[in-house]
């Protein structure tokens, strides 16, 4: 029987975080020990949310008596990665065969299944990358042992389509499985604001192309990225998307000067 864990990040939004569990509880193969194939256990790593959020997940545990579940809490944000990247060595640390990362706006109806070595929920297509969605991706031990874990730098954003280019070039298979799952409108745009999403969405973009575009990709960065910074400027001038602005130049500024993780204003 496969041990696959069961990886859930929230930073505050316990409601859908216990949505979530609750989805998982009684989702009959999805379920801790349901099914036979599976032998599923679940780490929920709550990434510095504000008290009342950590207090809801662990008296959500205490009172269904989920003792297959656990609540890991760190003491700062990670991000997306660094939060995932958490619970992911808990996992491989007691045997996990899989790994589930799984976002906490997801209602999973079925445990995803398939024979390649990384099963997503969702695909997509970044700038000519094709990748499968970090709001669920079940990757297999061997995967994380061959390429590592998600690439911290990143904080948020991006980092799932650099795992899957990752794994891509070191030759595992990637499928989208035919689960039954509902995912929410993600919170975490409105709750960043327009100026912090674009800051992570400029900078990581300009080292996704970096790391994995093509020669000529990589050529015209410098050039990409002096077209981005007059245009910024000239909003600037204008009083244009002031904040909007000087956060996408931060953006390019923090990648040249190679300051990744969360932003500091």
């Amino acid at each position: 029987m496969a041990k696959v864990s069961i990886i859930i990040l929230q930073y505050n939004q316990s409601d859908r975080t216990l949505a979530c569990l609750s989805a998982i509880l009684t989702g009959g193969s999805a379920s801790p020990g349901g099914g036979e194939s599976h032998d599923v256990s679940v780490i929920v790593v709550d990434n510095a949310s504000e008290v009342r959020h950590l207090k809801n997940v662990e008296y959500w545990i205490e009172t269904n008596k989920a003792s297959s579940f656990q609540l890991l809490a760190s003491s700062e944000n990670l991000g997306y990665s660094g939060g995932n990247n958490l619970g992911i060595k808990k996992a491989l640390q007691r045997g996990a065969d899989a790994v589930l990362i799984l976002n906490n706006d997801v209602i999973l109806r079925e445990m995803p299944v398939g024979d390649a070595d990384i099963v997503g929920l969702e695909c997509g297509n970044v700038f000519g990358f094709d990748y499968l969605s970090g709001a669920g991706l079940l990757v297999k031990r061997e995967v994380f042992e061959k390429i590592g874990l998600f690439d911290e730098r990143y904080f948020l954003y991006y980092e799932d389509v650099d795992f899957c280019m990752r794994a891509r070039k070191a030759g595992f298979k990637l499928a989208t499985a035919t689960t039954k799952f509902h995912h929410a409108v993600s919170a975490t745009t409105s709750s960043l604001g327009s100026a912090n999403l674009l800051y992570y969405h400029t900078r990581n973009a300009l080292l996704l192309n970096a790391t994995h575009g093509p020669w000529y990709v990589r050529l015209a960065l410098p050039f990409w990225a002096s077209w981005i910074t007059l245009k910024q400027h000239v909003k600037i001038a204008l009083g244009r998307d002031v904040e909007i602005s000087k956060a996408i130049l931060q953006g390019v500024y923090d990648y040249d000067h190679h300051r990744f993780g969360m932003r500091i204003q």
